[in-house]
């Protein structure tokens, strides 16, 4: 047998996400090909209900706590996140171990304990709390469970799917952490048939990820829960009595997700969110996850090392032989095979440990992403093939030291990179894999090249971009207690054998601490037992750790630690809150350049961690406010102007020799910050050159020397002539900066009018009742979103047309930028960002029911000049094709139209629609899901080729305005799948999508 052949089909079928195994098949002997495992998309066709049965209600139906509220306990520790008291009540009734909770201001949130908790009354009686002496049985006997149920009324959709982010926002109190989007039970059915030449086969359906807490049963028999919202599970088929085969007998499995409560301060969303999977196996297979490549290269050893793990259900104990192999899709290295024979024994997992040569390897690197194959084979004893899998791996040798810091291959340098979010405008957290791509690239374009998974392990398809692009990860735990350490070990199980990971994190900021400091040696252990190299760390104090994060720390705390413990590597692990919109933009160029700059310090390993590339639904200053203002990017994928801060700092000004730098050009970076209608007296520009000149509509300004590279220069503009006494910028419910007190006026309009009488003086006022009349020639970047009752305006100078040019030091012109002041709106202009080549992200969406488009929709004037200061509601409909419309946005951290609607408002001229394919030409088994799934909903499975296929073709409307069109090419072939995609895209020649971007 010829194991080379493996490569051939490897891209291909990461490309579908079946992440559990490649389905390869044999010939032997002349007889028919037979897969030895099939691994079919189990995505399609559930039946969906909003909100939980009328037989029960949020929770397990358990809560059986005696109130102790007002006593005081012991033994008991910190359970992270459960703000509300109901939170912490049902976490803790979900856990059979848990006896005890506490809620209020004494028990810092949230306190759970277990049998040995002792409460006694307290004269503080702050408290809420209840106790219970033993853990009652969950209610599973809900109507929507049974098999006899009729769901014929439920609504048809599709996995991934967030049903949180389908709801309308409503202003509730604290829910600021939750984007003020209401939380609930709801419900999945799917009915199926199991093939029949898959009886005596092993079967499982595999979820990569359900919030929060999942029940499951099948046929009406409760079969299991998985209450980590982060981490995958499988339930088994094969062994449920009464399971069913045969196209004539039907199977129902039923879902029911409690997303009530969660475990962050940030959206999380509810539902079966990330992809699910049906595995037909041998009975002697490869455990779930259970095989291991370390990427670590044994330096001793000079080997690699693996590790297998194998189980039966079958009789007796019957002898296999495993083998490993090593393959080189590039053809550089020949194959690698090392074999080892295991004797098996029925309900008894084995493990087999093999030690590979690593001779000729060609390491891992941000630069040079190498990568192999590894697939490994169990053969019975007659030659028969069992079981396959065949993973990507790359193989690199890390150090971390408390003296310098981090090397990779011998290379040191400093990491530079982004936390991250799990959340997108219109689709919530249940984000397509080709929106993920983008986000990695937006990543590199910006100069990241470190991924900060925070705070929480995220779906596997994100692993595997990160692997061909050569971004390293920081991989983090979500909850952290004694309680949790089962989900640390699923995490760790799952992604140990992505060469971008290089560091296992416990938990994040506050979370990680602990009362009785019991809970890191067990995380340890947990790692370690799976992962013996990697090190493990955490963003704040806590212990069993190898490697110390600090969050939002100054260099003096750096300093201290580094003093305290010279021998402990050190990371900035989380930084740079830093706020700002693409529309009233505010000065953010202190806060990134000071919180970063503790990851420059010689001991320290970098900034890995700042917060964040990408906006998100959640954590907001409060309502109206319903998503973040950190992000680089917004939440529909806009770039802010801080984004321009990093291209320079990260990108132009970094040596393209640096280990850790990205493998994009070294391009030069001239980019005005202040849009047309934001400009009062001065704007700010971004330049690599040494020195910079403006024109302002037309008249030449004087050259200035760039003093201070890689901060913004400000460039004087002249005062507008003041016509009536007119200030058409509102400053209402905001608070800028610079200005000057005025304590001799006592109205707004008095305000106005001084400002008015000052003339080139004054190009803004303000007003509050309690702080009086202040007035200046102040920026509109420092006018910052205040809770105090300001009124005012601004003038601002009418743009025809601002050029910056930027110079070397010859005087030679080596960057410009130019921003076009805009007439009256005229029409809807659309572009496609994703697939794209100015994204990175390929030219065409493949047909395999899941991919997604990112269209961009623009407001502009006669002359297709972009207009951001005018808001018109903007329609999105599929004119034709396979394909439909999922979701809006626009990036505005105010928007409350409802994520799934076809209209939204422009946001600075702009707004985004989300397109998907609705047609399956590509999966694999589409024989199968075509014989297994009972529904038909909105997406076409075609079983055979689908021959020519029409392009999507969309549209933008907006009453009054010329619509426009736009066609979204479709392809059938594997190499358009996002992941070959981006493996083709390591070594970018741009990223225009930054460079050309307006708005």
């Amino acid at each position: 047998m010829d194991l080379r052949g493996f490569a051939a089909v490897f891209l291909f079928l990461m490309g579908l996400s079946c992440v559990l195994a490649t389905p390869v098949t044999f010939e032997k002997d002349g007889a028919e090909a037979v897969a030895v495992r099939e691994c079919v998309p189990f995505d399609y066709n559930w039946r969906f209900r909003y909100g939980h049965a009328p037989d029960g209600g949020p929770g397990p139906g358990n809560a059986d706590f005696t109130d102790i509220s007002g006593q005081e306990c012991t033994n008991v520790d910190h359970n992270p996140n459960r703000y509300a008291r109901g939170d912490c009540e049902t976490a803790c009734a979900y856990n059979p171990d848990c006896m005890v909770w506490q809620s209020g201001a004494l028990s810092g949130n949230c306190l759970h304990g277990g049998a040995d908790a002792v409460c006694s009354s307290s004269k503080h009686g702050q408290q809420d709390g209840g106790q219970r002496k033993t853990a009652q049985p969950m209610k599973t006997d809900y109507k929507f469970a049974a098999k006899s149920f009729n769901a014929i009324d439920w609504k048809i959709v599709n996995t991934p799917h967030d049903f949180v982010v389908t709801g309308d926002f409503v202003s509730m109190p604290w829910d600021y952490h939750h984007a003020f989007l209401p939380r609930n039970v709801s419900w999945y059915r799917k009915e199926f048939h199991l093939p029949s030449d898959w009886k005596g086969s092993h079967i499982t359906v595999y979820f990569e990820g359900v919030f929060h807490v999942a029940q499951i049963w099948v046929n009406g028999q409760y079969v299991q829960m998985h209450t980590c919202g982060y981490t995958g599970f499988t339930v088994r088929l094969d062994n449920v009595t009464g399971i069913l085969y045969g196209n004539d007998s039907t199977n129902v499995i039923a879902v029911r997700v409690d997303a009530t409560f969660g475990s962050g301060h940030w959206y999380e969303g509810g539902g079966i969110y990330r992809r699910t999977h049906l595995i037909r196996t041998n009975p002697i297979h490869f455990t779930h996850d259970g095989v291991f490549i370390s990427p670590e290269v044994n330096v001793t050893t000079k080997t690699i090392d693996v590790s297998v793990e194998l189980e039966s259900f079958s009789t007796g104990s019957p002898k296999v032989l495993v083998s490993c192999t090593i393959s080189d899709p590039a053809g550089a290295m020949s194959n690698i095979t090392a074999k080892m024979a295991v004797t098996m024994e029925a309900g008894h997992p084995q493990t087999v440990r093999i030690a590979i040569p690593a001779s000729n390897i060609q390491l891992w690197s941000i630069k040079k992403p190498y990568l192999y194959e590894a697939s490994v084979v169990i053969e019975g004893a007659d030659g028969s093939i069992l079981d396959t899998h065949t993973v990507s791996v790359g193989f690199r040798q890390t150090h971390w030291s408390g003296a310098s810091g981090f090397s990779m291959n011998g290379n040191a340098f400093k990491f530079r990179g982004f936390s991250h979010h799990n959340s997108f405008t219109g689709v919530g957290t249940a984000i397509p894999d080709r929106i993920h791509l983008f986000r990695a690239q937006a990543s590199r374009a910006v100069g990241g090249s470190f991924w900060r998974m925070s705070h929480n392990p995220y779906l596997p398809a994100l692993y595997d971009f990160l692997d061909v692009l050569g971004i390293i990860s920081w991989d983090e735990n979500r909850d952290y207690g004694l309680e949790y350490v089962g989900a640390m070990h699923d995490m760790v199980k799952r992604d140990r054998n992505h060469p971008s990971i290089v560091v296992w994190s416990y938990c994040n900021e506050v979370e990680c601490e602990q009362i009785y400091n019991k809970t890191g040696p067990q995380f340890r252990i947990a790692a370690k037992s799976l992962d013996p190299q990697r090190p493990t760390a955490a963003n704040g104090p806590t212990n069993g750790l190898d490697i110390q994060g600090l969050s939002h720390a100054k260099n003096t705390s750096f300093e201290d630690f580094h003093q305290q413990y010279p021998d402990m590597p050190l990371v900035l692990s989380e930084c740079c809150s830093c706020e700002t919109q693409r529309l009233l933009r505010q000065d953010t160029t202190t806060c990134m350049h000071d919180q970063n700059s503790p990851g420059l310090l010689p001991y320290v390993s970098g900034s890995l961690g700042v917060w964040t590339l990408f906006d998100y639904y959640g954590e907001s200053h409060g309502f109206p406010s319903v998503t973040s203002s950190y992000g680089n990017f917004d939440l529909a994928g806009f770039p802010k102007p801080h984004a321009y801060w990093y291209v320079l700092n990260w990108m132009a000004m970094i040596s393209t020799d640096d280990y850790g730098r990205p493998p994009l050009p070294s391009n030069h970076v001239t980019r005005i910050l202040d849009l047309p209608g934001e400009i009062t007296t001065r704007v700010e520009v971004l330049s690599s050159g040494a020195a910079l000149q403006l024109i302002v509509n037309g008249k030449p300004g004087d050259k200035v020397e760039v003093t201070n590279p890689g901060e913004p220069i400000q460039a004087k503009v002249d005062a507008p002539e003041r016509v009536n006494c007119s200030f058409p910028r509102n400053l209402t419910s905001v608070q800028c900066r610079g200005l000057d007190h005025n304590g001799n006026v006592k109205t707004p309009g008095q305000c106005k009018s001084a400002c008015c009488d000052a003339g080139p003086s004054c190009v803004i006022w303000q007003f509050a009742e309690k702080q009086g009349c202040w007035m200046g020639t102040a920026d509109l970047s420092s006018c910052e979103p205040s809770e105090d009752p300001w009124v005012g305006a601004g003038d601002i100078v009418t743009v025809k047309n601002i050029t910056a040019l930027s110079f070397d030091t010859t005087g030679k012109v080596i960057g410009s930028h130019t921003i076009l002041g805009a007439a009256q709106a005229s029409a809807i202009s659309l572009e496609l960002d994703v697939p794209s080549p100015d994204t990175g992200t390929g030219t065409a969406l493949v047909l395999d029911g899941h991919d997604a488009a990112l269209v961009k929709a623009s407001v502009v004037d006669a002359a297709g000049v972009l207009v951001t200061d005018q808001v018109v509601n903007i329609t999105f409909r599929v004119a034709g094709g396979p394909g439909a419309l999922i979701g809006i946005g626009n990036g505005d951290n105010h928007l409350h139209a409802n994520a799934k609607s076809d209209n939204v408002p422009s946001y600075g001229g702009l707004a985004r629609g989300i397109f998907q394919v609705n047609l399956d030409c590509v999966s694999k088994h589409r024989d199968r899901i075509v014989q297994i799934d009972v529904d038909h909903g909105p997406t076409t499975v075609n079983p055979g080729a689908c021959g020519t296929v029409d392009s999507i073709s969309v549209e933008a409307s907006s009453p009054g305005l010329q619509t426009a069109h736009l066609t979204i090419p479709v392809s059938t072939s594997a190499e358009d799948l996002p992941l070959p995609v981006a493996k083709k895209s390591v070594a970018l020649e741009g990223f225009p999508f930054l460079t050309n971007f307006a708005g």
